[in-house]
Formats: C-alpha cells, structure tokens, sequence
C-alpha cells in the first residue's frame, strides 16, 4: 500500500508544495479502465447530476446578471464625465472581464432553454460591449477546445505563445528560448490578440453583420473616452483597459489546462470524455472570492465534463464529481492559485506536465 501511494504522488514537486495546500491527485490505482468503462462511469454521474437538477440553464440568474451588467456598462459610460480617469479604467476593467464571462456562458447555453435567445444575447455582450467576436468564439473555444482538449493538433488554445505547452517546434527560436519570462509578459497583450483575431475571422468568413457590431464596440466606449479626453489620454487608457483585462483572463485560462497532461492529437478520439477531460483540466480551490473572480472556471475539471452547466450549479457539480473520482480512482487535479502557477513555471522551466 505504501509503495502505491508513493507511486501516485512522487511526480509531486516539493518546491511547490509550500504554495498550496496539498493538491488532490486521484489517479486509477487498479487495472486501467477502458473507454468503454470510462462512458459507463460518465453516464452514471452524468445521471446523478441531471437527477438533481444541476445540469439545466439557470435563466432567472441569467436574466439578473445580463440587467445588472448592461445597466453598469450604460452608467459607466455616463461615469466616463463624472469620476477621475484612473476610477474609469477601474471600472471598465472589472465590468469588462464580467462582461467576458457573461458571453462565455452565453455561448455555453447556460442562461436560457433557448438557444436562439442565448445567441442574441451572446451577439450583444461579446460583439457590441467588449469588441469580440461571438462566431469566432465559438469555433475556437466550444469546437476546438472543448472537444479536443490539450490535443497538440486541435487545441489552439493549447498551442498558443508559440507551441511552448507543446512537443511540436515553435517559429521563434527567441521565444522559446526565454519562454520563461516572455510568457507572462505576453500576458498583457492578449485581450489586443483576441480583438485581432476577431476581425481577422469576421473579415475572412465575410460576417459583416458581426463586423457591423465590433464597429459600434469602437464608437461606444473608445468613442466616448475620445470624445470625454485629449485622443492620446484616450488612447492611454484604452490601453491600459485592455491590459489589466488581458492580464486578469490569462491568469484565469492559463490556470484551467496550462502544465496538465498534452494530449497526441492523432490518439485524441482514443480517449473517453470523462477520461480526456480529467486528464487536461485542473481545479482552482478557494473561497467564494476566488468563484466570483474566476467567473465560475475555476471548476475547470466540472466545466468540461458539463459545458452546459451554469457558474451557479457548478460549485455543487464540483462536490459530487470530486466525490465520484474519489471512489472510482479517477484522476482529479486540484490546487490554489499559486500553486497552479507554480505548475505552470515548472512545464515552462523543465517541459513536466502534471
């Protein structure tokens, strides 16, 4: 027994242990299972979670949140005359990562029985309020990600920053030579990215209407602090906007699968969904701060299992699977924050994945 429970937890490295609490890593200790198997035990939590009425969309929240948020987003901009530039960048900044999560989840079909109404409102807060694309979006995040998770043939998630979270060669030798620090300095510019790649998409697939919407994202707060301040103030803290969100979203994404296990994209269709996803996705743990700060994703191994399933249902998702794996012997990674971090440095720093 003892030589099993070193086997298990010897891939732990020490110098990391100081910065969470001890991560739980819940490995098969028999025999492997089978996909086979593996559908079997996924259909039974599966069940369990949809007999309790976890798994549906949680539209009166929903309807909250969208009011709340919008209303804030209209008061903001009238806020842009009335309040210090540097409250303005505060402000936007923390209303805009909501704003991120909202058409996360509206995409996910997480806030209504409709999926026309969730697509409405996806348009809306992820074209109009924050300048990304919803279609785009949606064929990066649900397609690709989702379904193939840290495939390093699928996953563009996965295969950002130059390859450096993959074996495939990169094009920068630079890059991945200092992939130790140029990585978190990239951080800060991946909001400007998303944006980039958005209209690259829209332009490229002649989706004008979302085209049409991105515009308006630029006439309304760009717009308005342009119109409220000199152009380069404007522009500054434009800026500085979209850094402190591009910063707060990698932390957050790059947390969810970064240093977990890289999956050969050529085996991919070889694993079982419940086997794929708690293979490739880590758990955040902390207290409801750190839910509300992460919008929920910081249940990462639950969001995959069910995409569907709201930021409100997810936490009581998160107890039953953890209990689910705990008695089937199924993989489950669950760390602090920093302690992810510290994960992340050492995939960096040596290539190890969890």
């Amino acid at each position: 027994m003892r030589g099993k429970i070193r086997k298990c937890f010897c891939h732990i490295d020490i110098r990391y242990l100081f910065l969470t609490y001890p991560p739980i890593l819940i490995f098969p200790m028999d025999q492997p299972k089978t996909k086979e198997s593996y559908a079997a035990l996924f259909d039974e939590l599966r069940a369990t979670v949809n007999t309790r009425g976890w798994l549906g969309p949680s539209p009166w929240y929903g309807t909250a949140n969208l009011v709340a948020s919008f209303s804030l987003y209209v008061l903001g901009i009238f806020l842009i005359w009335k309040i210090p530039l540097v409250a303005t960048v505060l402000y936007f900044y923390v209303l805009s990562v909501e704003l991120g999560y909202i058409s996360h989840d509206l995409i996910h079909n997480q806030y209504f029985k409709s999926k026309k109404t969730n697509r409405f409102f996806s348009y809306v807060f992820a074209n109009l309020l924050i300048g990304l694309s919803r279609s785009w979006w949606m064929k990066k995040h649900n397609n690709e990600h989702h379904t193939f998770t840290n495939s390093d043939i699928h996953d563009t998630d996965i295969r950002d920053y130059d390859e450096i979270f993959t074996k495939n060669p990169g094009k920068s030798q630079f890059f991945q030579k200092h992939k130790r620090i140029l990585f978190w300095c990239a951080t800060s510019l991946l909001y400007f990215n998303l944006v980039a790649l958005s209209y690259r998409h829209v332009l490229q697939n002649g989706k004008y209407g979302e085209l049409v919407l991105n515009l308006l994202f630029l006439g309304i707060l760009p717009g308005a602090l342009i119109w409220r301040y000199w152009f380069l103030t404007a522009l500054f803290s434009i800026g500085a906007i979209g850094m402190l969100v591009g910063i707060h979203l990698a932390l957050v994404f790059m947390t969810n699968h970064i240093g977990m296990e890289i999956i050969d994209g050529k085996r991919v269709k070889e694993y079982s969904w419940l086997d794929l996803q708690t293979r490739t996705s880590r758990n955040v743990r902390g207290w409801a701060v750190i839910h509300h700060v992460f919008g929920g994703l910081n249940k990462q191994v639950e969001h995959h299992l069910f995409p569907q399933a709201s930021r409100w249902n997810i936490v009581k998702i998160a107890g039953e699977t953890k209990e689910f794996c705990r008695k089937h012997r199924i993989k489950y990674h669950e760390v602090s924050f920093l302690g992810a971090l510290g994960e992340i440095y050492r995939t960096l720093k040596t290539g190890e994945t969890v």
